[in-house]
């Protein structure tokens, strides 16, 4: 059965836990054939899905699947080099973290989400939200492996291994960071990913922030010892 009937079938049916099931097992069950866009496919409904569920039944179960559904999906956005959709899911994501009060038994869950969330903004080059959201994870580290974790993901952050431009930390790219990418992906979204793409990417995007009033340095231009395919 291929994903547009496996979305018919659930779509069809009227309990959210049954459409849950359905989509989820297909997902289970198709997991390394799938490709970033199918996975984006399938995980869009579930989202809406497990968001009604949780409106309806706001307890743990419903919870935990709907912040597995928002961030599996920012996730694959980004992998699909849609980042800016990817923006409004984690900040939704950490909404719901700050809600839920520290107790024991969620200690685990809130590092596990913290950390999942982060690994989608340093993916994302948001880095600024990355260690942000890696020091709210080391805040509910509870053994020695998962603080040496968070701090490797910082240092990652502070001492990075290739040098970026010091502007995208700044108010003023973060405030149009996703509506440029957005352009980006819909000016090059028909240009073949081939050796070399990226020096076509960067100069795309040098030249739209330059439309905004912001003079960035392309990744090549930082690390000029450097060799980029």
């Amino acid at each position: 059965m291929n994903i547009k009937m496996i979305l018919k079938q659930a779509q069809d049916i009227r309990n959210d836990e049954e459409k849950l099931k359905v989509i989820a097992d297909y997902i289970s069950e198709n997991f390394n054939e799938l490709e970033t866009r199918e996975f984006i496919q399938l995980l869009t409904p579930l989202v809406d899905i497990t968001k009604r569920m949780y409106e309806q039944n706001p307890i743990w179960d419903t919870l935990s699947d709907y912040m597995i559904a928002l961030t599996k999906l920012a996730e694959y956005y980004i992998k699909d080099e849609q980042g800016w959709q990817a923006t409004p899911l984690l900040g939704k994501a950490e909404v719901l973290l700050h809600e839920q009060p520290d107790t024991d038994e969620n200690v685990k869950w809130k590092y596990d989400s913290y950390y999942q969330i982060g690994e989608c903004y340093y993916s994302n080059q948001r880095h600024l939200k990355a260690k942000h959201a890696y020091l709210q994870a080391f805040h509910y580290a509870t053994s020695p492996e998962d603080k040496e974790d968070c701090n490797y993901c910082l240092q990652r952050i502070e001492k990075p291994m290739l040098k970026y431009d010091p502007i995208e930390d700044s108010d003023a790219y973060l405030a149009i960071i996703d509506e440029v990418e957005r352009r980006l992906y819909e000016d090059l979204k028909d240009e073949p990913r081939h050796m070399g793409f990226c020096f076509r990417y960067w100069s795309a995007k040098y030249n739209l922030l330059k439309e905004y009033g912001i003079e960035w340095r392309s990744p090549s231009m930082m690390n000029p010892g450097v060799i980029f395919d």
